[in-house]
């Protein structure tokens, strides 16, 4: 089990850091208006970071929803650089995978998705007798 969660996160840091790269390397000099990034573990769970780099003042929305279009979560922030963490139980969501939408006003601005795989392995351990 505990392999299995294991690999999981590194699946999903996998994507991440292959999304950025990808993302990275069609932007110029300018950054992102906002990134998407593991920045820890708690509970044996990720913890993700979606970063809003506006220069200005600015009023965004951010939308979780599963794959299927069902809302988890919804919030209106207001500022400048705006940060939010979140804690996703990977239990709860089973191997649906989750879709977080950033909004300016009603423009949306990026979407981020985030997919739940459940890798088994199987270790087998041979020996030699003499």
């Amino acid at each position: 089990m505990k392999k299995t969660i294991i690999k999981s996160a590194v699946a999903i840091h996998l994507l991440l850091l292959l999304t950025a790269a990808v993302s990275a390397n069609a932007q110029t000099t300018e950054k992102p208006l906002s990134e998407m990034k593991v920045t820890g573990r708690m509970n044996n769970e990720p913890v993700y970071e979606l970063q809003i780099n506006n220069t200005s003042f600015g009023k965004y929305t951010i939308v979780i929803t599963d794959e299927a279009g069902i809302l988890l979560y919804e919030e209106t922030l207001s500022g400048i650089s705006i940060s939010r963490k979140f804690l996703l139980n990977k239990e709860e969501l089973g191997n649906t995978g989750v879709v977080f939408e950033v909004y300016n006003g009603k423009v949306k601005e990026a979407v981020y998705t985030l997919k739940n795989k459940v890798i088994t392995v199987d270790n087998i351990v041979a020996t030699a007798r003499r």
